[in-house]
Formats: structure tokens, C-alpha cells, sequence
């Protein structure tokens, strides 16, 4: 599995379905390590006994430097190996893996730029009644441009859909 993740870099081939399995178990694995540390701040909350916001500081004061270099780490890890068998997966298909790549993250920072990214805001108020008070909510998220998720399911459906060597050349 390794090898697969962070080796072959030059020659290296993953077909459609190998290609589907690691990339869903990669994702898998990073929603594990990020569900299993919010599990952790939560318990360390009640088993301390103070609020999230103590709790995450008291977290931060420990942990600190060694917590961000982690989560660097990890998100460097985590994209070293999308890329590795994006590149597999590319090469299988008979297309030049670098070209193609810088390709890709040249037309996704176009679309970018051309369709940014929208703020959108969630605010409820607190209603007062007989029964007692209910409480407020308040949320913010960024949400991606619709043409940026469709250009990102096209590619992921090409590189699941186009089959092995498919573009490449043959020797007539």
C-alpha cells in the first residue's frame, strides 16, 4: 500500500477499480484521523471538565508547534499521495502524467478565478414563548462555485470511466 501511495513515481500504472479503491481509502483514512481528533478534543473536554474553548486552548498551550507541524505533515502526506496515483492513474491511460496534472491545476485555478467562491450565512433569531426560550443559531461556510464541482466530477469520472491506455500511441 505504500508503495503504492509514495513509490513509482516515474512508471508507475493503477488501473479504474485499484485506482477507485486507494483513492477511497485515502479518503477514509483522513476522515478517520480528523473524526478521531475531534472525538479526542471532545472527551478531553469532559473528562476535564472545562469548556471546548479552555479545552482547545489547554490542547494548543501543550501541543502547540507539534499539533500545527502534525496536521502539516499530514495534509503534505495526504497530498503527496492523491498526486502519486493521480499520476498512476494517468499514465494508465497512455497520457503524460506531469503535463496533464499541471494541466488540470492550471484550468482549476482559472475556474477559480473566473467563478470564486461564495460566503454564505446562516442566522436564526431566539424566540420567547410560554413554554421557555429557544436558543439562537449562528453558521457561516464557504461554498465552491457549481462549475468548479462539475469540472472536478468530469475529471474524476474520466479517470474512472476512460479505460487502460486509451490515448496511447500505437506503432502502426
Amino acid at each position: 500500500m505504500w508503495n503504492v501511495y509514495f513509490g513509482s513515481w516515474g512508471d508507475g500504472r493503477l488501473k479504474r477499480l485499484p485506482y477507485l479503491g486507494y483513492y477511497v481509502l485515502l479518503m477514509v483514512l483522513v476522515f478517520a484521523v480528523i473524526a478521531g481528533t475531534i472525538f479526542l478534543v471532545g472527551s478531553m473536554e469532559d473528562l476535564s471538565g472545562m469548556s471546548m474553548a479552555d479545552t482547545q486552548a489547554a490542547l494548543l498551550g501543550k501541543f502547540g508547534m507539534l499539533g500545527i507541524a502534525g496536521v502539516i505533515i499530514l495534509m503534505f502526506a495526504v497530498m503527496i499521495a492523491q498526486v502519486n496515483i493521480l499520476a498512476k492513474r494517468i499514465r494508465d491511460m497512455g497520457l503524460p502524467a506531469v503535463w496533464t496534472i499541471l494541466g488540470i491545476v492550471a484550468v482549476s485555478i482559472l475556474l477559480n478565478i473566473l467563478f470564486p467562491a461564495q460566503h454564505v450565512e446562516v442566522n436564526t433569531s431566539v424566540v420567547q414563548n410560554a413554554q421557555g426560550t429557544l436558543a439562537a443559531f449562528e453558521a457561516s461556510s464557504t461554498k465552491t462555485s457549481m462549475v468548479l464541482e462539475i469540472f472536478d466530477t468530469i475529471i474524476f469520472l474520466c479517470l474512472l470511466l476512460i479505460p487502460s491506455d486509451t490515448f496511447k500511441k500505437q506503432n502502426g
